[in-house]
């Protein structure tokens, strides 16, 4: 028997109906499942769903078997009841047996007398094609019952699915493990055949899980235990090894690999999962990509999407980072990547969830980190580590002596702050001066003393990240996003411009590590002010049909697609198709106190679109769009109450349309013009008809000649803002808001909904006061939001004399910047993979 046979075979069992276990002859053998944790197996939906609806439920049980190894080396069956806690999809009451099983066919079975039994190691990332596989389970395909083990590669995937070739499963081995036997972990789950290959559910799937009410938490609880328990081994008395000490004997732990030892990786895993999970992906995205620019010296947005959500995961994707390098095969710098993660989550967790995490747990999870960061062979590295740690549990970390050619640790002021060598670009602490025919100049600097350059600075108490203080930095304004100001009101006096960002200083601002014989450890400026917004856009139709994409939108500036259909669907299904991927790009875009701006690129045609009233779970009528409201539902469960879901997009985030033509081309000099007066303000009211208020829509105004509106929108002020009181998708709404793009307007407000003409001058002194509220552009998403959760409830809006669904074009140039959305591929985290 090899190793890696004694090491499976005591967490590898079979799964039947109930019965003694142990008679192999008697029992009826239903499919194999594998050990994760104590008293937990995974296993396939489908080998439970042959117990039949009950036992999907929970309701019934089933017989589980495995074999233990005893003092005289011989195998012994041990066996006992499982009640199945989750199964993913869960069949249908009443229904047949569904073939073949929808993916992700996974179940979780709580098995009693099984506390004390030998769990596998699950992987924490994909594996690439080519992998050596090994695949384990029960089998009956000889007429005697026994475990059956082959091997194979990972030949691709398809869809959800992935491709083994090689030795292929065979009746039995349905819910057993699939093993990378380079880095010794569970990457899948066998789920069956076809003619010429194997099918396996990959691992990941189980995070899946974790977002069905149902399944959620039980699928927390036994990731959580997985970790817990592979922890809690290390250095514990046992005749046999564990996993963590045989995987470090492996070709995939070899230190040209990955500079992260399977020790490491496992007190990692186990301190994460004593704190507080992320709040969604976004957390978790955002804290890698941060980590990965500060170790790598540049921000290089993966095009990948990565749906992550537990810390675990954020850590995976940091394995084998390398710094860039001409033809690849830069330094290895993931534990520096990975010890910097762990600093991040641990600050994050102290500030804020500091209710939610054990006060003694966090301190061994940072003493643990500060114990890293001592030993650590980078000075610099070991510094930026111990300056996220500083006040992270209430503690004070004592800073290492640097070697005596290095440069002294950067003062700090006693809030915690450091000392500047400059007012940053983006401090916007005081309103820069704004001239009346260019950008805003940045304010001077203060008299701090400057600091040497390429020392790391201690990070800004509202960032958590670790900076580096380059000797000179410009300033250029950047498009500001949709969001900048979502609930705030504007004090008194000329707002200042938002979105100040720092342009990369060319020079070559690097801590010199002479004598290591290593790129020396690059620190960029920052990142506090990153924010990722979602940006939807459909496209005209084509015989009836919407094509449409789901983006995201990182710093006004790089692009990663989400998801996207060239086909189209019909303008009525948008909300229900582009329900599900604006979800999931919503969860990688909220991060912190960020919610995620929604920028939605229509034609004139669907300027109309209730994109506002959407919401992500279905409606009554199995769309995204919400149903009525101010009605009582005795049916509605609690879990709705808060469920962000269930609330209309636009009465929790910003959400606005842009032209999806006009952004298709160069931007024109009167729309940069007008967008630069709209703003900086302050925002004035005017007319989308050119007509007086007071006119109203009289009988016969509609559209006449070929450029009806062009004159007056043309003749209106920079910072003016068209209103229009009825909707834009046709008659003469759709000619005047062609006249006001072509006039170069950025910012509309209309009224989308039908109405009595009798409203319409209370709509007009609704928009002027919300224009007088906001100020300037970025000033109007908090007063249009709460605006929208007024006139949500009838009997507020009734009393406040509002009026009508309100909708806005906010549609400025260069974002983003016209023709260069970054397409490039992401670098590869390690060599081949």
């Amino acid at each position: 028997m090899s190793a890696f046979d004694e090491m499976v075979r005591p967490s590898l069992a079979r799964i039947g109906a109930p019965g003694d276990g142990y008679a192999t002859d008697r029992d009826a053998y239903w499919g194999s499942g594998f050990f994760i944790a104590p008293g937990w197996l995974v296993t396939c939906a489908h080998v439970v769903g042959k117990g039949g609806a009950a036992v999907c439920r929970g309701d019934g049980a089933l017989s589980v078997t495995w074999q233990e190894r005893t003092a005289e080396g011989a195998w012994e069956p041990r066996g006992g009841t499982g009640t199945a806690a989750a199964v993913v999809p869960r069949p249908a009451a009443g229904g047949p047996p569904r073939d073949p099983w929808p993916f992700p066919d996974l179940a979780l079975v709580r098995v009693t007398g099984a506390d004390d039994v030998r769990c596998l190691w699950l992987g924490d990332r994909e594996a690439g094609p080519g992998t050596p596989l090994g695949l384990y389970g029960w089998s009956v395909q000889t007429g005697e019952l026994g475990i059956r083990h082959g091997t194979g590669e990972l030949a691709g995937s398809d869809a959800r699915a992935l491709l083994l070739a090689g030795s292929l499963p065979i009746g039995g081995l349905s819910g057993g493990p699939v093993l990378d036997l380079r880095h010794g972990s569970v990457i899948g789950v066998i789920k069956g055949r076809r003619r010429e290959e194997g099918v396996a559910v990959p691992v990941t799937a189980l995070y899946e899980l974790l977002d069905s009410r149902e399944a959620g938490r039980v699928a927390r609880t036994v990731l959580r235990a997985h970790d817990l328990h592979h922890a809690s081994l290390l250095g514990a008395p046992s005749p046999q090894p564990d996993w963590t000490a045989f995987q470090a004997a492996l070709p995939g732990r070899a230190p040209s690999v990955s500079g992260i030892t399977a020790e490491l990786r496992t007190r990692l895993y186990g301190h994460l999962a004593e704190l507080p999970p992320p709040a969604g992906a976004g957390e978790v995205v955002h804290l890698v990509e941060d980590v990965k620019a500060q170790v790598r010296g540049e921000r290089l947005r993966s095009l990948l999407l990565r749906n992550v959500r537990t810390w675990r995961e954020g850590a995976g994707l940091l394995y084998g980072l390398r710094t860039p390098a001409p033809g690849g095969g830069g330094t290895l710098v993931d534990l520096d990547a990975v010890l910097l993660y762990a600093a991040r989550v641990a600050r994050k967790a102290a500030r804020e969830r500091a209710g939610e995490v054990d006060a003694e747990r966090l301190r061994e999870f940072t003493d643990w980190i500060a114990g890293q960061a001592a030993g650590h062979r980078h000075w610099a590295v070991g510094e930026a580590i111990r300056a996220l740690l500083e006040g992270a549990d209430g503690r004070t970390v004592p800073p290492a002596a640097p070697a005596d050619d290095g440069p002294a640790p950067q003062a700090v002021r006693p809030d915690g702050r450091p000392v500047p060598p400059a007012v940053r670009p983006g401090d916007l602490s005081a309103p820069p001066a704004v001239p009346p025919d260019g950008p805003p100049v940045p304010p001077a600097a203060p008299a701090d003393p400057p600091c040497p350059a390429g020392v790391p600075v201690t990070a800004y108490p509202s960032s958590g990240a670790t900076v580096q203080a380059p000797p000179s930095a410009e300033a250029a304004v950047a498009t500001p996003s949709p969001a900048a100001y979502v609930g705030t009101a504007l004090p008194a006096g000329p707002p200042h411009p938002a979105g100040l960002t720092p342009v990369p200083s060319t020079a070559d601002h690097r801590i010199p590590v002479p004598a290591l014989g290593r790129p020396a450890w690059p620190v960029p400026g920052p990142s506090s002010d990153s924010r990722t917004d979602v940006l939807v856009k459909v496209g005209p139709a084509t015989y009836g049909r919407h094509p449409w994409s789901v983006q995201l939108l990182y710093d006004g500036q790089d692009i990663t697609p989400v998801d996207g259909d060239d086909r189209g669907v019909r303008a009525e299904e948008l909300a229900r198709v582009l329900r599900e991927p604006l979800a999931r790009a919503l969860s990688q875009g909220d991060h912190g106190e960020h919610l995620a701006a929604i920028e939605v690129f229509l034609p004139r045609k669907l300027f109309d679109l209730p994109v506002d009233d959407w919401q992500l779970l279905p409606g009554p009528d199995g769309t995204g769009a919400a149903g009525p409201t101010g009605e009582d539902d005795e049916d509605d469960e609690d879990d709705d109450f808060v469920d962000e879901r269930a609330l209309p997009l636009g009465m929790r985030r910003t959400v606005v349309i842009r032209d999806v033509r006009r952004n298709g081309l160069p931007p024109a000099p009167e729309w940069r013009r007008r967008w630069k007066g709209v703003r900086y303000g302050p925002l004035a009211h005017g007319t989308l008809h050119g007509r007086a208020v007071a006119d109203g829509h009289p009988p016969g105004s509609g559209a006449g000649g070929k450029y009806p509106y062009y004159g007056a929108l043309s003749a209106l002020d920079d910072a003016s803002v068209p209103v229009y009181c009825g909707p834009v998708g046709s008659g003469e709404g759709y000619a005047a808001m062609r006249d006001a793009l072509r006039s170069g307007h950025s910012v509309v407000l209309w009224r989308r909904d039908r109405h009595e003409p009798d409203e319409c001058g209370d709509f007009h002194r609704q928009a002027a006061g919300l224009l007088g509220l906001a100020g300037h552009a970025d000033g109007l998403h908090g007063p249009v939001r709460d605006l929208r959760i007024r006139l949500a409830d009838p009997d507020t809006a009734r009393a406040h004399g509002l009026r009508g669904k309100i909708a806005v074009l906010f549609d400025p140039p260069d974002r983003p910047p016209y023709a260069t959305e970054n397409m490039r591929p992401p670098p590869l985290a390690a060599p081949g993979g």
